[in-house]
Order: structure tokens, then C-alpha cells, then sequence
């Protein structure tokens, strides 16, 4: 492991607009809402809109949050440092890679908005494994989900492969919404490396992104 922090600079755009961090690209921005619309199947029954899309009809104002000192608390995730370093990327609140031979990344993504009274925000993990299941050749090993509770307004975690970029890739995805009066917060880590990567580094990533968490 490095002392040193990575820069992976990109170029200039707004990093506040909601937008995923592309499973496709690990490390990227996917700045096109248009082309990750595209990528939703809207024919199955039910509702199949992406949870940012949700966010941005359910929230009064919203914005991605760069800076953690500008939040009321701190985001904490467990990871080995022996294996994962810490770098840092245009729009990503936390980003790791993975070193000593390893390749995956794990990044963290907060959104902030703000919501009326009556809006139920646990009603956004509804959404969560909307845009996973897209994705080309989608294999879910495992969507579970936890309702409201003390510290959130509930929480998902998903795991999978799929296709991209002429090779297949596993991923981790885990969402959580908090609330805090009128101010609410959606938490997002995405964990991606080659599926050739061992079943040992495979639960190292998922175990780095359940453990993300929002601590006030």
C-alpha cells in the first residue's frame, strides 16, 4: 500500500448533477442521462424508473456532495488498506483501488436533497435494483433489501455479473437513504472488478461496500 492518494482527473463538467458512477467504466462518470435511460427496459410491469431519476422527482432541490465536511456527520466504510488505496475522482465523495495485483475499485457517491413534509423517502430503495438488472447480460447472485429503521430510511445490497467492454465484470451495488428533518441523504457504493478476479477478492469487495455507512 501507498501513502499516496491517486488523482484521477477527468474532464471539466459539472460533478454536481445526479448521475450513476458507470458500472462500465470503473473509476468514470456516466455524465449522459440520456444513454443510461436507454439502457432501462421499461416493458416488464411495475415500476422501472432508475433511483436518481426518483430522487430528482421526489426531492425539492438536490445536489452531489464533494466535500464531506459540508455534511452533518461522516461517511465510514471498512476496508483493508493492505489491498485497497485511496484515490480521488471528479464527483466520488470516497474512491479506493485496489493494489498488490488486484484490480477493482470501490467508490462512494452522496447525494443531498431536500423534501416536503409528507415525502416517504424510504420509498427510493424501491428503486435500487433497477439499473444492475440492465445491464448487458445480467447475472444477480444476490438483492436483498432492509426496511426503515433507527439510523436509515432502508437500505439495499446487490451483487452480480455482467457484460461490458468484451469481458464480463462483477459488481457490488448498495444503496441507504437517511433522513434528518427536511434534508435527506442517499448513499451509494459501487464496487466493480473483472469477473477473473478470485472468489476471495469478490467478497473482499462486498464486504467494503455493505459496510458503507452514514454516521451522524
Amino acid at each position: 500500500m501507498t501513502a499516496e492518494t491517486d488523482h484521477l482527473d477527468r474532464p471539466t463538467r459539472d460533478e454536481n448533477r445526479l448521475v450513476e458512477p458507470t458500472l462500465l467504466r470503473p473509476y468514470a462518470v456516466a455524465y449522459d442521462p440520456a444513454a443510461r435511460a436507454r439502457r432501462i427496459d421499461r416493458s416488464h410491469d411495475g415500476d422501472e424508473t432508475p433511483i436518481l431519476e426518483r430522487l430528482e422527482r421526489m426531492a425539492v432541490t438536490a445536489s452531489r456532495v464533494t466535500d464531506e465536511r459540508s455534511i452533518p456527520g461522516e461517511v465510514l466504510i471498512d476496508v483493508d488498506r493492505d489491498v485497497w488505496r485511496r484515490a480521488t475522482a471528479p464527483g466520488y465523495l470516497q474512491l479506493f483501488i485496489a493494489d498488490h495485483g488486484n484490480d477493482g475499485t470501490v467508490a462512494v457517491v452522496v447525494t443531498r436533497f431536500v423534501v416536503d413534509h409528507g415525502a416517504d423517502v424510504s420509498r427510493l430503495i424501491d428503486h435500487a435494483f433497477v439499473e444492475p438488472r440492465a445491464l448487458p447480460g445480467w447475472t444477480e447472485n444476490e438483492a436483498t433489501r432492509t426496511q426503515p429503521g433507527f439510523r436509515t430510511e432502508g437500505s439495499s445490497m446487490q451483487t452480480g455479473t455482467y457484460v461490458g467492454d468484451d469481458q464480463t465484470w462483477y459488481c457490488a451495488i448498495r444503496y441507504a437513504a437517511y433522513r434528518r428533518g427536511n434534508v435527506a441523504y442517499l448513499l451509494h457504493a459501487t464496487g466493480t472488478a473483472p469477473a477473473r478476479e478470485g472468489d476471495m477478492f469478490r467478497r473482499s469487495i462486498a464486504s467494503a461496500v455493505s459496510s458503507v455507512r452514514f454516521e451522524d
